[in-house]
C-alpha cells in the first residue's frame, strides 16, 4: 500500500542519515590519510613544534591584557584565601613544566584527535593534550581560570578531593570532546578531512583556549564540532569549564563572579556566559567544542550523583545525610529533590505537623 511504502521510505531515509560513512570511497581515503597522519612516523613529520614562540619585539596585544587578568585574580585569590592550594598548585607546576619543557613537543604526538583515540587506540592523548599549550597567552588564560575556579574547589574540599575531581573531569571532558566528534561523523557523514595543511591550520589557529581575539572558522559548508579525522586541539580549557561548572553550583546563590575580570555575571550561569562570550570572539569549531565538552563534563559532575543520591564526586563522603550533599533552593529536578534540597526529615516534619494540629484541637 502507499503508507507501506511511505513508512519504508521513511525508514530507508532514516538510515541513510544515521549510518556510518565507512563504506565510502572518500571516507577510506581519509581514514588512510588519518592513519599515516597519527602513525610513529606520520606524527614526526608533520605539525609545529610547541609552544609556538612569541616575537617580543612586537607582542600581541592581548597578551598584556591576559597578563593584566591572571595578576588580578592572583591578587583575588590570596586576599581570599591566603594563597593558592596546593593541588591547585601541583596542577599548575605540571602545565608549566611542559611548557617550558627543553624543545618543546611535536603537536602531531600529543594532539587530541578522535580517529587517533577510538581507532589508533593512542589513548595517551586524552591526558597529553592537555596539559600542552600553544603559546604563553593561551597558557596564561587557561592558568587563570585553573587558579580561580580550582582554588575555591580546593578550599572547599581539600588537596585530595581536588585532584581526584580535577584527573576525572579530564577524562570527562576529553571523552566527551571525542564523542561529540564522533557523534557527528555519525549524523552528518562527513570526517572533516582537510588534509595535511588543513590540520597544521588547525594546529596554529585553531587550538583551545579560554578568551581570544584571533578568528577562524572553518572552511566549507559549514562549521563541524571537531572534525573527526583531520582536528587536532590541546589546551587545559576543557578541563577549566568543567572546574567553573563545579565551582558555579558551590557558590552561594546570588553572587556573582568577574567575566575576563572585569564583567559581573551571575555565578551559577557564569560558564554559559563565558562559552557564549568566547564562541563570539573565537568563532572555531575546535575550540568551541572543546570548551562545551568541558561544560558537559562538569554538568556530569554535578547533577548525576546528585541524583543518584551519593553526594558529589571526588569527595569521599557519600551516603544519605552527607556533608557531600550540595545545598540548594529546595527545587526538584524528575519529581524528586537533590541532595540537600530535601527537607533533614520528613517524618520528623510531619510529626511537627501533627504535633501542632493537637496544640489547636
Amino acid at each position: 500500500t502507499a503508507a507501506t511504502a511511505a513508512t519504508a521510505a521513511t525508514a530507508n531515509d532514516m538510515t541513510s542519515a544515521y549510518a556510518s560513512p565507512a563504506s565510502s570511497f572518500a571516507d577510506s581515503i581519509e581514514r588512510a590519510a588519518a592513519g599515516a597522519r597519527f602513525s610513529s612516523v606520520g606524527r614526526q613529520l608533520l605539525g609545529p613544534r610547541l609552544p609556538v614562540a612569541i616575537d617580543w619585539n612586537d607582542p600581541p596585544p592581548e597578551l598584556w591584557y591576559a597578563a593584566y587578568v591572571a595578576g588580578k585574580t592572583l591578587l583575588n585569590v590570596v586576599e581570599a584565601h591566603g594563597g593558592v592550594p596546593r593541588g591547585v598548585l601541583g596542577v599548575l607546576g605540571v602545565n608549566v613544566y611542559v611548557f617550558c619543557k627543553p624543545g618543546g613537543v611535536l603537536f602531531g604526538d600529543v594532539c587530541l584527535n578522535p580517529y587517533a583515540v577510538l581507532h589508533m587506540n593512542q589513548l595517551e592523548r586524552v591526558v597529553t593534550s592537555a596539559f600542552v599549550h600553544r603559546d604563553l597567552f593561551h597558557l596564561l588564560n587557561n592558568m587563570t581560570g585553573l587558579v580561580e575556579d580550582g582554588s575555591y574547589v580546593e578550599s572547599r574540599d581539600g588537596v585530595g578531593s581536588f585532584l581526584a575531581q580535577t584527573a576525572l573531569l579530564l577524562v570527562l571532558s576529553q571523552g566527551a570532546l571525542v564523542t561529540l566528534s564522533g557523534a557527528e561523523r555519525k549524523l552528518t557523514g562527513r570526517g572533516g578531512s582537510r588534509g595535511a595543511s588543513g590540520w597544521i591550520d588547525d594546529a596554529l589557529g585553531g587550538l583551545t583556549t579560554t578568551t581570544t581575539t584571533t578568528t577562524r572558522r572553518s572552511g566549507g559548508g559549514g562549521a563541524e564540532t571537531l572534525p573527526f579525522y583531520s582536528s587536532g586541539v590541546v589546551g587545559f580549557s576543557g578541563v577549566n569549564y568543567a572546574l567553573k561548572v563545579v565551582a558555579s553550583h558551590r557558590r552561594p546563590l546570588g553572587s556573582r563572579v568577574l567575566l575576563l575580570g572585569v564583567l559581573p555575571v551571575p555565578a551559577r550561569y557564569s560558564f554559559w556566559c563565558e562559552l557564549a562570550l568566547n564562541t563570539l570572539l573565537m568563532p572555531s569549531s575546535g575550540t568551541f567544542a572543546a570548551h562545551f565538552a568541558g561544560c558537559v563534563a562538569g554538568l556530569v559532575s554535578v547533577y548525576v550523583p546528585l541524583l543518584a543520591g551519593v553526594g558529589k564526586i571526588g569527595t569521599g563522603r557519600f551516603g544519605r545525610g552527607g556533608r557531600g550533599a550540595i545545598p540548594g533552593t529546595g527545587q526538584r529536578l524528575g519529581g524528586r529533590y537533590l541532595r540537600g534540597d530535601a527537607p533533614r526529615d520528613s517524618r520528623e516534619t510531619r510529626g511537627a505537623a501533627t504535633a501542632q494540629g493537637l496544640g489547636h484541637s
